[in-house]
């Protein structure tokens, strides 16, 4: 199993002065690429958002879970170029040519297309979050002007927020918007941006430092097979990948490959028609929180690195 990324996410930006200017990206840390595409630091950003008055941008929303950058850069590209992607089948891409006019720099369009992609079965099982940052954008995405349903997994774990203090330009004139404004705004976003990603890199800090304190017990069993393992021990034998329950309250600890049978022989207790090879998740054999299966495989592999080291 390889190595994950702790954050990565594509994002889309819109021009505060300009609404019809767009621009999709990748970053593993949002809140400084925010501030190279406006010019807040000197090094990065891309040339079409350097242009004379397309700044502030405003990063509206994001997409992120992505477990390493190869799949986010497939994951913008497929947005960037949603007439060709092999991700979307060529009867149900919106648009079929790139020179498609206005229609494909239109935000409903764009949105449409994150709703395709999270709906590819490639995707989909990676249980990828959205979290808009502007009240407006998230009520064009729940409008889904072109009727393309999301995967009933996503509400299931609650994968769709609205960030606390979301932003809303209706207050502004924007045809006549001041420096005042323009900072304003891009303050506001930048604090947004900012806090998320934060908190996400802060909780993931909190639970490997638990993870890590119930790994040095030392010889545990695993409820589910019985056998041992031991996180302490010299032999690499007795250090299988393993999952935690992410509930701070429970301290269920069990074999990654036996809890992975469990989920799946729940999934396909619920639809026989499904071949499923990767669950999407579970509840804790313990104490009953959902669990999210792309959440405990990262932080598996994020401590059988430490382990290793």
């Amino acid at each position: 199993m390889g190595a994950v990324t702790q954050f990565y996410c594509c994002y889309f930006l819109q021009s505060v002065e300009h609404r019809q200017s767009f621009y999709i990206g990748s970053s593993p840390n949002p809140p400084r690429r925010l501030r190279q595409h406006n010019g807040e630091l000197v090094r990065g950003g891309a040339y079409r958002t350097k242009r004379k008055g397309s700044r502030p941008w405003e990063m509206i929303m994001i997409v992120y879970g992505f477990p390493n950058k190869i799949v986010a850069l497939q994951f913008e590209h497929a947005w960037q170029h949603g007439y060709k992607t092999r991700f979307i089948g060529e009867n149900d891409r919106l648009i079929n040519k790139k020179n498609s006019g206005s229609a494909g720099r239109n935000i409903h369009y764009k949105l449409a297309l994150v709703r395709q992609l999270m709906n590819h079965t490639f995707f989909k099982f990676m249980n990828l979050g959205i979290q808009f940052f502007n009240s407006e954008t998230a009520v064009i995405f729940e409008q889904n002007k072109f009727g393309i349903e999301l995967d009933p997994c996503y509400k299931e774990f609650n994968k769709i927020q609205l960030s606390e203090n979301s932003l809303s330009l209706s207050k502004y004139n924007l045809k006549q918007l001041t420096i005042d404004d323009l900072s304003e705004i891009s303050d506001a976003n930048k604090d947004l941006v900012t806090n998320f990603y934060d908190a996400s890199i802060a909780l993931d800090k909190v639970r490997i430092e638990r993870y890590t304190e119930i790994m040095m017990n030392g010889c545990m069993q695993c409820p589910i097979c019985h056998d041992e393992f031991d996180y302490i021990s010299e032999d690499p034998d007795l250090k299988p990948y393993i999952v935690l329950c992410i509930n701070e309250d429970c301290n269920y600890i069990s074999h990654m490959s036996c809890l992975c049978r469990k989920f799946i022989e729940e999934e396909d207790h619920q639809d026989n028609d499904i071949n499923i090879l990767i669950p999407r998740g579970g509840n804790c054999p313990q104490c009953s929180t959902i669990l999210e299966w792309t959440i405990l495989t990262r932080y598996s592999v994020m401590l059988k690195e430490i382990s290793s080291k």
